[in-house]
């Protein structure tokens, strides 16, 4: 009896010390729930808008009084951070990325600045990040505008019998059919849209004189072109 009452005994007091402990590991996990409860946070915290989460969108270049100007001009250029109002500046350049110029943003993420071309002719690259308030750069963006000539073609008349330039030639463009005089020099110039052409040169003389060129095309870049005259056969 004894041993059998101290077998019963040991068994309670195992099962005893089980149920304290399965009773504490429950404690200790609805305690730990709890304060992971507490120390979470709310639901709008969790989820962070793109103030909070993403530098400055990319801006768009646009040019307000067209993208094509005449060498020596200037070029009126607007930057657009797209509606993103954390914008306080831009950076830009032009035919490189150096970004080394800026300007102040205004309070609805958009600014404008004037340039000064200058002579370099053709299509021309312009690049520009939009900044915002903590310093975050946006996405590169690039713009291209065009640099045109003053004059398209530009040559000289030379007489042929004196390889002198010639004075007074009447020299036409075709198929424009714009027609001007040289001067002293034996100059010409003409300012028309890109296409093809060929130039006709005569001289009332005496000697009478007369010169043609093959078929040649201007674009956006100037020629330089020299049209020889000689006498006229019919002269």
């Amino acid at each position: 009896m004894t041993g059998a009452g101290m077998f019963v005994g040991s068994t309670l007091g195992a099962r005893t010390r089980l149920t304290r402990r399965g009773v504490a590991a429950l404690v200790a996990s609805l305690a730990l729930a709890a304060g992971s409860m507490l120390v979470a946070p709310p639901a709008s915290a969790a989820v962070r808008g793109p103030s909070g989460t993403k530098a400055a969108l990319q801006p768009a270049i646009t040019f307000p009084d067209g993208a094509s100007v005449a060498e020596g001009g200037q070029l009126v250029v607007r930057f657009d951070a797209n509606g993103d109002t954390r914008v306080t500046k831009f950076r830009y350049s032009v035919d490189n990325t150096h970004l080394g110029s800026e300007v102040r943003a205004a309070s609805d993420g958009t600014a404008s600045v004037t340039i000064d071309v200058g002579s370099v002719m053709g299509e021309r690259p312009i690049y520009a990040v939009a900044v915002d308030r903590r310093g975050r750069l946006s996405p590169m963006t690039q713009g291209s505008f065009t640099v045109s000539a003053t004059w398209n073609l530009e040559g000289q008349a030379l007489d042929m019998t004196t390889w002198l330039p010639l004075e007074g030639a009447t020299i036409r463009l075709e198929p424009a059919g714009i027609e001007v005089l040289t001067g002293p020099d034996g100059v010409f110039r003409f300012a028309v849209d890109p296409g093809l052409y060929n130039l006709v040169g005569t001289y009332a003389g005496p000697p009478s004189l007369y010169g043609s060129s093959q078929q040649f095309e201007l674009d956006h870049q100037k020629l330089y072109f020299d049209l020889y005259l000689y006498p006229d056969s019919g002269s």
